[in-house]
Order: structure tokens, then sequence, then C-alpha cells
């Protein structure tokens, strides 16, 4: 089950990498200034905090239905 759950976490927090920085980064880079991180600093804490996030939910899914299976 942690195994399935950290595999599964990698691809979400690559997309939430890619579609919360670097596509607006690069779209929108006027909007972006000083006071902001650099990109991979950015993008490193992005894919962190992603991965995190995704680990505990799909560990949450998977302990949901192996309660359910064994009912």
């Amino acid at each position: 089950m942690l195994k399935r759950a950290l595999k599964f976490a990698i691809g979400p927090s690559i997309g939430i990498t890619i579609g919360g920085i670097i596509i607006p980064r690069i779209m929108f880079s006027s909007l972006y200034n000083e006071t902001y991180p650099s990109i991979p600093l950015h993008a490193s804490l992005y894919f962190v905090v992603g991965y995190i996030l995704s680990f505990l939910v799909f560990l949450l899914i998977e302990w949901v239905k192996s309660k359910i299976k064994s009912k």
C-alpha cells in the first residue's frame, strides 16, 4: 500500500509543478517580479508539497478501500 502511494504521488506532483509554476511563469512572465523566488526553488517547493499531499490522499484512498474489502 505504501509503495503504491509513493509511486502514484509522482504524477500528480509533477502536474502540479508544471501547471502551477512552469506554465504561468513562461506565459505571464510580466506578472512575476523580483519578490518571487527563483523558478527552480519555487518549482521544487511546489513539487515537494504536491508530492506529500498526493501521497497522503492516495494513502487515505487505499486505506478506505482495504476497510471496505475487509467487511
